[in-house]
C-alpha cells in the first residue's frame, strides 16, 4: 500500500482504486490479541494539484480473550477513514491527525491502516455465554449472598466446624 507521487500523477482527475489484503499479525502481541485475521483494505486515492485524498476502508476480525472467562471471542471490525497527504509540505497544523506530509515522494497507507486497526480494538470483550460459564463447576457453585443468609437448610447446629479450627471454636464458645 505504497505508491510514488509520480505514479499517482498519471491518475490526476480520476480516482485511483486499490484493494489489498494486509497481514497485520505483528499487532497481535502489541494489542494483546489471540489472533487477527488478514485485513481487507480497499479504497480510492483522489489526486489533486497539491494533495492526495485517500478514502480507506478496512475490515477484518480480532480474536480476543473474554474478560471474564478467557475463552477466545471473535470481534469483527469494519471501519473507514479519510486521510489527506500534502504534496507541497506547506500545511502547518500538526494537530490534525488526518493530514500527513509526503515523505520520500511516497504515499504509504500501511502505517495508517495499522493505526486505525489499533484504534478500533475494543478495550475488553465478553463472551455471550459467559454468565452461564461462571455459575458453577465441578464441586462448586456460585450463590447469591441473599440466598446464603436465607437458606433454611443450614441452621447453626448444622454448620460444621473445621477440625483444625476446633480449638478456636472452643474459645469463641467460652466467651459467650
Amino acid at each position: 500500500m505504497k505508491w510514488s507521487i509520480t505514479q499517482l500523477r498519471k491518475y490526476q482527475g480520476q480516482p485511483f482504486e486499490f484493494s489489498q489484503t494486509l497481514d497485520l499479525s505483528a499487532l497481535i502481541k502489541k494489542l494483546d490479541l489471540i489472533d487477527i485475521s488478514p485485513v481487507e483494505a480497499d479504497g480510492e486515492l483522489h489526486i489533486k494539484d497539491n494533495e492526495v485524498v485517500a478514502d480507506l476502508h478496512l475490515s477484518g476480525t480480532y480474536t480476543m480473550p473474554c474478560a471474564r472467562t478467557l475463552v477466545p471471542v471473535e470481534v469483527p471490525f469494519d471501519t473507514s477513514t479519510t486521510e489527506v497527504f500534502d504534496l507541497d509540505g506547506l500545511y502547518e497544523d500538526e494537530d490534525d491527525e488526518h493530514y500527513h506530509l509526503v515523505t520520500d515522494g511516497m504515499i504509504n497507507l500501511r502505517d495508517i491502516a495499522e493505526e486505525v486497526v489499533m484504534l478500533e480494538k475494543p478495550m475488553r470483550v465478553v463472551a455471550e455465554d459467559s454468565d452461564n460459564m461462571l455459575s458453577g463447576g465441578q464441586g462448586w457453585q456460585v450463590i447469591d449472598e441473599d440466598d446464603l443468609d436465607n437458606d433454611p437448610s443450614q441452621d447453626d447446629s448444622e454448620k460444621a466446624v473445621d477440625p483444625r479450627l476446633q480449638k478456636l471454636q472452643q474459645l469463641y464458645d467460652d466467651n459467650d
